[in-house]
Protein backbone atom coordinates (compact mmCIF):
# COMPACT_ATOMS: atom_id res chain seq x y z
CA UNK A 1 0.00 0.00 0.00
CA UNK A 2 1.70 3.28 -0.79
CA UNK A 3 1.43 5.92 2.18
CA UNK A 4 -0.18 8.98 1.19
CA UNK A 5 1.80 11.85 1.51
CA UNK A 6 0.98 15.65 2.86
CA UNK A 7 1.73 18.14 -0.32
CA UNK A 8 3.57 21.43 0.63
CA UNK A 9 2.14 24.47 -0.48
CA UNK A 10 4.10 26.62 -2.99
CA UNK A 11 6.31 29.62 -1.79
CA UNK A 12 5.44 32.83 -3.36
CA UNK A 13 6.69 32.09 -6.86
CA UNK A 14 6.89 34.44 -9.97
CA UNK A 15 5.61 31.92 -12.36
CA UNK A 16 4.32 28.44 -12.09
CA UNK A 17 7.22 26.53 -11.45
CA UNK A 18 7.85 24.06 -8.60
CA UNK A 19 11.70 23.98 -7.67
CA UNK A 20 12.84 21.59 -4.90
CA UNK A 21 16.34 22.12 -3.08
CA UNK A 22 17.08 19.29 -1.25
CA UNK A 23 19.38 19.07 1.65
CA UNK A 24 19.48 22.65 1.02
CA UNK A 25 20.94 23.19 4.59
CA UNK A 26 21.30 27.12 5.23
CA UNK A 27 21.94 28.32 1.62
CA UNK A 28 18.13 27.84 0.48
CA UNK A 29 16.88 30.75 -2.20
CA UNK A 30 13.95 32.13 -2.53
CA UNK A 31 10.98 30.53 -4.78
CA UNK A 32 12.07 27.09 -3.87
CA UNK A 33 10.88 24.64 -1.66
CA UNK A 34 14.01 24.77 -0.06
CA UNK A 35 14.12 21.08 2.37
CA UNK A 36 16.59 19.96 5.23
CA UNK A 37 16.32 17.53 8.00
CA UNK A 38 18.46 18.85 10.70
CA UNK A 39 16.55 18.71 14.17
CA UNK A 40 17.90 22.07 14.72
CA UNK A 41 15.31 23.61 12.37
CA UNK A 42 13.14 23.35 14.47
CA UNK A 43 14.43 24.16 17.16
CA UNK A 44 15.95 27.49 16.19
CA UNK A 45 12.48 29.09 15.89
CA UNK A 46 12.02 28.70 19.43
CA UNK A 47 13.61 31.84 21.04
CA UNK A 48 14.78 30.33 24.39
CA UNK A 49 15.90 26.96 22.82
CA UNK A 50 18.23 29.07 19.90
CA UNK A 51 19.61 31.26 22.40
CA UNK A 52 20.33 28.20 25.07
CA UNK A 53 21.75 25.71 22.31
CA UNK A 54 22.95 28.28 20.04
CA UNK A 55 21.31 26.63 16.77
CA UNK A 56 22.32 27.95 13.51
CA UNK A 57 20.15 30.92 12.17
CA UNK A 58 17.75 29.00 9.70
CA UNK A 59 16.13 30.88 7.02
CA UNK A 60 12.22 31.15 7.78
CA UNK A 61 11.56 29.33 4.48
CA UNK A 62 13.58 26.28 5.55
CA UNK A 63 11.41 23.25 6.40
CA UNK A 64 12.39 20.18 7.55
CA UNK A 65 11.24 17.15 5.75
CA UNK A 66 12.94 13.74 5.76
CA UNK A 67 12.97 12.54 2.27
CA UNK A 68 13.78 8.90 2.86
CA UNK A 69 9.94 9.06 3.40
CA UNK A 70 8.87 10.58 0.49
CA UNK A 71 9.29 13.98 -1.25
CA UNK A 72 5.57 15.66 -0.32
CA UNK A 73 4.65 16.73 -3.83
CA UNK A 74 2.48 15.12 -6.02
CA UNK A 75 3.43 13.34 -9.62
CA UNK A 76 4.61 15.28 -12.10
CA UNK A 77 4.44 18.52 -10.43
CA UNK A 78 8.00 19.87 -10.29
CA UNK A 79 10.47 21.07 -12.83
CA UNK A 80 13.38 20.94 -11.20
CA UNK A 81 15.31 19.40 -8.07
CA UNK A 82 18.71 20.49 -6.48
CA UNK A 83 20.41 18.54 -4.24
CA UNK A 84 24.29 19.40 -3.01
CA UNK A 85 26.10 17.30 -0.97
CA UNK A 86 23.32 14.85 0.13
CA UNK A 87 23.34 12.07 -1.10
CA UNK A 88 26.25 10.99 0.22
CA UNK A 89 24.56 11.21 3.73
CA UNK A 90 21.96 8.11 2.27
CA UNK A 91 22.90 4.85 2.35
CA UNK A 92 22.31 3.27 -1.86
CA UNK A 93 19.34 2.00 -1.49
CA UNK A 94 18.27 4.83 0.25
CA UNK A 95 19.59 7.52 -2.22
CA UNK A 96 18.13 5.08 -5.14
CA UNK A 97 14.75 5.27 -3.71
CA UNK A 98 15.28 8.84 -3.37
CA UNK A 99 16.02 9.68 -6.99
CA UNK A 100 13.22 7.40 -8.10
CA UNK A 101 11.18 9.32 -6.16
CA UNK A 102 12.28 12.73 -7.53
CA UNK A 103 12.00 10.94 -10.90
CA UNK A 104 7.75 10.71 -9.72
CA UNK A 105 7.62 14.02 -8.77
CA UNK A 106 9.41 15.80 -11.99
CA UNK A 107 7.26 16.44 -14.94
CA UNK A 108 8.45 15.55 -18.18
CA UNK A 109 11.72 16.80 -19.05
CA UNK A 110 12.17 18.02 -15.35
CA UNK A 111 15.45 18.22 -14.97
CA UNK A 112 16.96 16.60 -11.18
CA UNK A 113 20.84 18.20 -10.61
CA UNK A 114 22.72 15.72 -7.92
CA UNK A 115 25.83 17.48 -6.44
CA UNK A 116 28.51 15.36 -4.01
CA UNK A 117 31.78 15.38 -2.74
CA UNK A 118 34.00 13.69 -5.55
CA UNK A 119 35.23 10.42 -4.47
CA UNK A 120 38.13 10.30 -7.54
CA UNK A 121 39.65 13.66 -6.49
CA UNK A 122 40.03 13.10 -2.75
CA UNK A 123 41.88 9.73 -3.87
CA UNK A 124 44.11 11.38 -6.15
CA UNK A 125 45.06 14.18 -3.47
CA UNK A 126 45.64 10.88 -1.22
CA UNK A 127 48.46 9.24 -3.85
CA UNK A 128 49.42 12.89 -4.14
CA UNK A 129 50.45 13.24 -0.49
CA UNK A 130 53.74 12.37 0.71
CA UNK A 131 52.92 12.88 4.59
CA UNK A 132 53.43 9.52 6.23
CA UNK A 133 49.96 10.43 7.72
CA UNK A 134 48.35 10.91 4.43
CA UNK A 135 45.83 8.07 5.49
CA UNK A 136 44.51 9.47 8.43
CA UNK A 137 43.65 12.26 6.52
CA UNK A 138 41.79 10.62 3.75
CA UNK A 139 40.43 8.64 6.11
CA UNK A 140 39.07 11.74 7.46
CA UNK A 141 37.74 13.35 4.81
CA UNK A 142 35.40 10.33 3.28
CA UNK A 143 33.73 11.39 7.11
CA UNK A 144 32.34 7.60 7.03
CA UNK A 145 32.47 7.05 10.98
CA UNK A 146 29.50 7.01 13.17
CA UNK A 147 29.26 9.34 16.09
CA UNK A 148 26.71 10.07 18.50
CA UNK A 149 25.66 12.81 16.58
CA UNK A 150 24.09 10.43 14.11
CA UNK A 151 21.70 8.90 16.94
CA UNK A 152 20.30 12.93 17.28
CA UNK A 153 20.49 13.58 13.83
CA UNK A 154 20.75 10.09 11.53
CA UNK A 155 22.89 10.70 8.52
CA UNK A 156 24.61 13.64 10.22
CA UNK A 157 28.02 11.82 8.63
CA UNK A 158 29.05 10.26 5.43
CA UNK A 159 26.97 6.68 4.53
CA UNK A 160 29.09 6.49 0.62
CA UNK A 161 31.15 8.13 -1.53
CA UNK A 162 30.56 8.97 -5.12
CA UNK A 163 32.55 8.42 -8.40
CA UNK A 164 30.94 9.74 -11.36
CA UNK A 165 30.24 6.30 -12.62
CA UNK A 166 28.47 5.56 -9.13
CA UNK A 167 26.49 8.56 -9.66
CA UNK A 168 25.63 7.93 -12.86
CA UNK A 169 24.19 4.40 -12.33
CA UNK A 170 22.60 5.64 -9.36
CA UNK A 171 20.18 8.08 -11.49
CA UNK A 172 20.23 5.12 -14.10
CA UNK A 173 19.08 2.68 -11.82
CA UNK A 174 16.01 5.26 -10.38
CA UNK A 175 15.06 4.55 -14.10
CA UNK A 176 16.23 8.29 -15.59
CA UNK A 177 16.89 7.81 -19.08
CA UNK A 178 19.17 11.34 -19.66
CA UNK A 179 22.22 11.26 -17.12
CA UNK A 180 25.43 12.63 -17.99
CA UNK A 181 28.19 14.55 -15.86
CA UNK A 182 28.05 18.24 -15.57
CA UNK A 183 30.63 20.90 -14.60
CA UNK A 184 30.03 23.62 -11.92
CA UNK A 185 27.06 26.11 -12.52
CA UNK A 186 26.47 24.55 -16.01
CA UNK A 187 22.53 23.27 -15.89
CA UNK A 188 19.36 23.34 -17.56
CA UNK A 189 18.06 24.80 -14.07
CA UNK A 190 17.96 28.98 -14.83
CA UNK A 191 18.76 29.76 -11.56
CA UNK A 192 22.38 28.03 -11.21
CA UNK A 193 24.40 30.67 -10.24
CA UNK A 194 22.39 31.40 -7.45
CA UNK A 195 21.85 27.97 -5.89
CA UNK A 196 25.12 26.59 -6.50
CA UNK A 197 27.91 27.25 -4.12
CA UNK A 198 31.36 28.52 -5.31
CA UNK A 199 32.93 27.15 -1.89
CA UNK A 200 32.01 23.26 -3.09
CA UNK A 201 33.17 24.05 -6.68
CA UNK A 202 36.74 22.37 -6.51
CA UNK A 203 35.62 19.46 -4.29
CA UNK A 204 32.58 18.29 -6.08
CA UNK A 205 30.87 16.08 -9.04
CA UNK A 206 27.77 17.51 -10.74
CA UNK A 207 25.82 15.22 -12.51
CA UNK A 208 22.46 16.33 -14.47
CA UNK A 209 19.27 13.77 -15.28
CA UNK A 210 16.02 14.87 -17.33
CA UNK A 211 13.19 12.75 -16.98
Amino acid sequence: MTRARAVLPSPPMSGPEIKINIGCGLSGIPGWHNLDNSPTILLSRIPIVKSLLKTPAWPSDVRRCDVRKGLPFSESAVRYIYSSHAFEHFTWPESRAIARDCLRVLQPGGVLRVVVPELELIVREYLADPNPYAAHTFLSRLSLHRSLQDYVHPGSNHSQMFDARALVQLLREAEFADVEVSRYRVSAIPEIDQIELEVRRNESLYVEARK
